[in-house]
């Protein structure tokens, strides 16, 4: 691999057009948004309703075993921004990598993490307004909101986020990272209240919020099992793959765009560090003001788990309206600054695919007014639109995308091995090590997801919308490649031998 530019016309143009407006703690930030900790705290219960028994599960330690299976991407993704801080990220790592001969599989891979990612946040558009459906009952406001209007606001949610995008690349940076400092503010704030409010207190709040014929003796009754089992505990990994610590490219697909060596280097553990400690705090302070057993058999009760999750819970302990209204506006932006780092990031991908000539070139357009790929951006919400209309009218629960997720962990997959591949050639032996050890993780999270479809939304939609996906990346990369020799005298199979311009 060289770095020759645009040497030859291989690239769109001599450079991508793009400049650094993003800071450290804006860095920082759209990985910590990217990671999604405050979604998991409000999501886990669906989960823990789906397994076949939550006996022994303990998300304290899940979470951290999860924690310590990301270590070598971790070391991966910092060590690869480090060495080539390219838009596209992980996109340019793996094509490079895996060179001209399987560039149609490198290309078909990425597309299908793409396509996942958008996926993901039809996800989390529709969960945010289950959220928001979810503590305004405690702020006073009885409100029923249908599966139609549900997709109405999660288009809405998504649609706003992307007009600022294409107002200005530095409007949608200071928004996602308004919104997410705004979310850890709040996530601080409910976990002081959770650990410094006597339980007794806690719980007569909590007690208030449960539907007629429960209590708190009752549900917590309802437990058998021990503190910890490793098995059913392990059965919680593709979670948190699904919502928190896999998701560590944010960073890097806009490396190009960030200030300052250090902030390229450090952005990625930082995020990664901080993900974790808030994600195993806040499912720790559940245990501490609630209790382990009734935490365990609410969280996992269909029927409580719409009302009671970790943001309602902190709302209703706290006692106060004031405190209340900061945590509910908290819950919901950690939802908004996931769409925001989302319509960031996708474009990023959608550019460098784009700007390697694989994708049509419109794609890597910038408005001369707006320094934005603006018809990127409508791409990204046009597909994420459909998304969330397709999972809304079909489905009804934001839990049926799922699935789509696997897609993303063999595309990581991929990542490491193509980590293990630049290691021998160039990067040492420490990238190597941590390349095979990445993959061999993901290899473990696919056989989870795929073993059991019942629980990780293994359905018609979320599968099928991700082969598509992979199969028309496949496609489109052979049809442009043709197209290109034929027509321009270019073979854009070249083009991943070199590494692009920033």
């Amino acid at each position: 691999m060289v770095n020759m530019g645009s040497k030859g016309g291989i690239f769109v143009r001599e450079s991508t057009g793009l400049v650094k407006t993003a800071g450290f703690t804006d860095a920082v930030s759209i990985n910590i948004a990217n990671m999604s900790v405050g979604a998991a705290l409000g999501t886990v219960g669906f989960t823990l309703a789906s397994l076949p028994t939550v006996a022994g599960v303990n998300l304290v330690y899940a979470s951290l075993i999860a924690f310590a299976l990301s270590i070598p991407q971790i070391i991966v993704y910092t060590m690869l921004t480090r060495h080539i801080p390219r838009t596209g990220g992980d996109y340019v790592w793996l094509t490079r990598a895996l060179g001209p001969r399987l560039a149609w599989l490198a290309f078909g891979l990425a597309l299908g993490f793409v396509i996942e990612s958008l996926v993901y946040y039809a996800l989390i558009s529709l969960a945010g307004v289950s959220q928001l459906v979810s503590v305004l009952p405690i702020l006073g406001f009885n409100v029923n909101i249908t599966p139609a209007e549900s997709v109405a606001i999660a288009v809405v949610f998504f649609a706003a986020i992307v007009v600022v995008n294409i107002l200005g690349t530095k409007y949608g940076i200071r928004l996602m990272t308004g919104l997410t400092l705004f979310s850890i503010i709040s996530l601080v704030l409910s976990l002081l209240v959770l650990f410094l409010t006597p339980r007794p207190i806690v719980i007569s709040r909590v007690e208030s919020l449960l539907p007629s014929g429960f209590s708190y003796s009752g549900v917590a009754s309802k437990y058998s099992g021990s503190f910890f089992s490793l098995g059913p505990t392990l059965m919680m990994l593709p979670f948190f793959a699904i919502f928190i610590y896999p998701w560590l490219n944010a960073g890097p697909a806009m490396a190009a765009e960030i200030r300052g060596r250090r902030s390229v280097e450090l952005n990625v553990p930082t995020a990664a560090l901080l993900t974790m400690t808030m994600a195993t705090l806040g499912f720790a302070a559940l245990y501490y003001s609630l209790g382990f057993k009734f935490t365990t058999a609410a969280l996992s009760n269909s029927q409580l788990n719409g009302v009671i999750n970790y943001w309602t819970v902190a709302m209703a302990a706290s006692g106060n309206t004031i405190v209340q209204w900061i945590i509910a506006i908290g819950s919901v932006t950690w939802y908004l600054a996931i769409l925001a780092y989302g319509a960031i990031i996708v474009v990023r991908y959608w550019f460098a695919m784009s700007f390697d000539r694989v994708l049509p070139s419109f794609l890597a357009y910038l408005s001369p007014r707006f320094r934005t790929p603006i018809y990127a951006h409508l791409l990204d919400l046009t597909i994420t639109a459909a998304l969330i209309a397709l999972a809304g009218v079909f489905y009804g629960t934001f839990t049926a995308l799922y699935g789509a997720v696997v897609e993303a962990i063999i595309y990581y997959m991929f990542i490491g091995i193509a980590s293990a591949v630049m290691g021998v050639r160039m990067l040492g032996k420490a990238l190597a090590a941590a390349g095979l050890a990445q993959a061999a993780v993901m290899a473990y999270l696919t056989y989870q997801f795929l073993a059991y479809p019942s629980i990780w939304g293994g359905n018609w939609l979320a599968y099928g919308v991700e082969i598509f996906a992979v199969a028309l990346g496949i496609a489109i990369y052979l049809i442009t490649r043709s197209i290109n020799i034929k027509r321009y005298g270019i073979d854009i199979a070249i083009t991943y031998t070199e590494i692009p311009p920033e």
